[in-house]
């Protein structure tokens, strides 16, 4: 392809802007032309509120349009970003795919695993490229642990992550117009973002993946749901998620996730553990391994068996490096036509959505086991992949 990939971005929100900004920056290496935005609400698209958050932004030349299909008619872009919320597709990926039009989208791709099946099959019928919105897997030192492990079996992987409700917050939706949450934080509203473990938790399922170069075979998982009292205030949200998700080489893998209302409280406990040894994520990411010949006449010091396997800081896995550094990799994947520089697909991706509102539904089945496979083919959960009447 000759020139700068011609991009538009669908979904001028939160998330959205934070793909402008990396866009911007690509624009200024010309690697992107940003052609393009798409947002159903007007304010979205004004220069003056997208400076605010994006200080480089330059409006001049930039189309801007209401919908995805003025957007694929006009044929002003090669590559659209669906930046929407999850509860919003209806259709548009599958358009833009069978224009011709290579897509990355956003995660959750769906919360309604038919229509992501769907997007995938109008996908794979078209000669295009595809990623999904990872970019915990363009980190330095979460490809570090990757690179670590390639040659090792990774038994299990436990994540918790103390967060709070005031800290995952969507303001730029009108909600409010579509029957969705007054004050518009639709991340703490289920029927909008699916509960907190498909919303955020995706993302520590989809690197324990990238992690251990594995799926997830199968789901069991308990929530505590929020007191009906507290909904109209902090959203219908569980306050606590715990799921165990099994592997197809054999390893499990722990996910904590909390939510509580006025804590403002983040934290976070990471480890892996493999044959020999355990990661963990401190400052450095350090692995716990002896190497010298085994067992030891005397036990070594922790000092003596502590391995850097990536040097700190590491303070930038959601942040905008990973997000410029994932525009750049499928920009130089459609230009230059090297899938191989693609961390995901749409379809490679797939496992990390399926496990997630598997999740959901072993909670709703009381603590179920739910075998990915059976979730995704099998006539039980039919009810559970398609998008519910009326919504």
């Amino acid at each position: 392809m000759a020139g700068p990939l011609r991009v538009g971005v669908v979904g001028v929100g939160q998330r959205g802007l934070q793909h402008v900004s990396a866009l911007t920056k690509l624009q200024a290496d010309e690697i992107v032309n940003l052609a393009a935005l798409v947002d159903p609400y007007a304010d979205n698209l004004d220069a003056t509120k997208i400076n605010r958050f994006v200080p480089d932004y330059k409006d001049a030349g930039v189309e801007k349009y209401s919908s995805v299909r003025e957007l694929v008619d006009s044929g002003t872009v090669d590559a659209i970003w669906f930046v929407m919320p999850p509860n919003q597709h209806k259709g548009e990926i599958e358009y833009a795919a069978r224009h011709g039009i290579h897509v990355f989208a956003e995660k959750p791709q769906s919360l309604f695993l038919d229509e992501v099946l769907r997007q995938n099959e109008a996908i794979k019928e078209s000669d295009i490229l595809s990623m999904c919105g990872f970019q915990m897997r363009h980190d330095r030192g979460y490809t570090d642990i990757r690179n670590y492990l390639k040659d090792k079996w990774v038994a299990s992987m436990t994540m918790i992550a103390e967060g709070a409700v005031e800290g995952h917050g969507v303001k730029h939706t009108h909600t409010e117009e579509q029957g969705g949450p007054a004050n518009r934080v639709w991340t703490a509203n289920r029927a909008w973002s699916g509960t907190s473990m498909v919303e955020a938790g995706i993302h520590q399922t989809d690197i324990m993946r990238y992690w251990s170069d594995d799926d997830v075979k199968w789901v069991r998982a308990n929530y505590v749901e929020r007191p009906k009292e507290l909904h109209a205030t902090e959203g219908d949200n569980p306050i606590y998620y715990e799921v165990t998700y099994g592997f197809a080489k054999g390893g499990l893998g722990n996910i904590i996730f909390t939510k509580p209302a006025r804590s403002y409280y983040n934290g976070r406990y990471d480890c892996i553990i493999w044959e020999h040894g355990t990661i963990k994520l401190e400052n450095d990411f350090v692995d716990y391994h002896f190497e010298g010949e085994w067992p030891p006449k005397t036990n070594p010091t922790l000092e003596q068996v502590r391995k850097v396997i990536s040097a700190g800081p590491h303070t930038t896995a959601m942040g905008a490096e990973s997000t410029t550094d994932l525009a750049k990799s499928f920009a130089e994947a459609v230009t230059l036509s090297k899938p191989e520089l693609l961390r995901n697909t749409f379809e490679s991706s797939i496992n990390s959505l399926a496990a997630v509102l598997a999740a959901n539904v072993s909670n709703d089945l009381g603590g179920e086991k739910i075998v990915i496979d059976e979730f995704i083919n099998s006539d039980k959960y039919v009810k559970y992949r398609k998008r519910p009447a009326g919504v």
